[in-house]
């Protein structure tokens, strides 16, 4: 940059020399011009260098999840033996199912059966713990209706059920899938 400086301002004093009388007016607005462009052209460098840092950290960024995939799909490797292989294809479907079951709303979360409670409406229950997996009518005279939540939810095999009762659309009972 002070090499382009130092010709610019030599180039011009050469351009200078080769008139004959130039005024200070004309030397002023000359030297405002190229100044005026040695500004333009600083400001276009820091804003290239400001983009090249971005993009530099936009790779690194990229190589880093590259080779956490790469890492990742070494370290899952089917076995060759048949049984265990059976036994990781059956590890595998449970793991996928409860990662599913886990997605299917917050009931499926210990801290949002915290603010469950007698009284509560229908409504009130389902903005709380998200639509139940399934729904049912009692025979039971004091339960209308009862909202079953169902999954796998710690890929042990076995489901976890959570029951909410209701009569008239208040919540009369209910039970975690947590056990409390």
């Amino acid at each position: 940059m002070k090499i382009f400086l130092f010709t610019t301002f030599l180039g011009a004093s050469i351009i200078l020399q080769g008139q004959e009388s130039v005024s200070n007016a004309d030397l002023s607005r000359k030297l405002d011009l190229i100044l005026g462009k040695i500004n333009g052209l600083e400001e276009r460098v820091a804003k290239l260098e400001n983009e090249n840092s971005e993009v530099k950290k936009e790779i690194q960024a990229a190589q880093k999840t590259a080779n956490e995939a790469k890492t990742a799909s070494q370290v899952v490797a089917i076995p060759q033996d048949e049984e265990e292989k059976k036994s990781f294809m059956s590890r595998l479907r449970l793991e996928l199912k409860s990662e599913d079951d886990k997605a299917a709303g917050a009931w499926t979360e210990e801290e949002t059966w915290v603010g469950m409670r007698r009284n509560l409406t229908m409504f009130k229950v389902r903005k709380l713990l998200g639509n139940p997996t399934r729904m049912t009518l009692s025979l039971d005279p004091r339960i209308d209706r009862v909202y079953h939540y169902e999954g796998d939810l710690d890929a042990d095999g076995t489901e976890e059920v959570g029951r909410v009762s209701f009569f008239r659309d208040r919540v009369v009972s209910f039970s975690s899938p947590f056990g409390r």
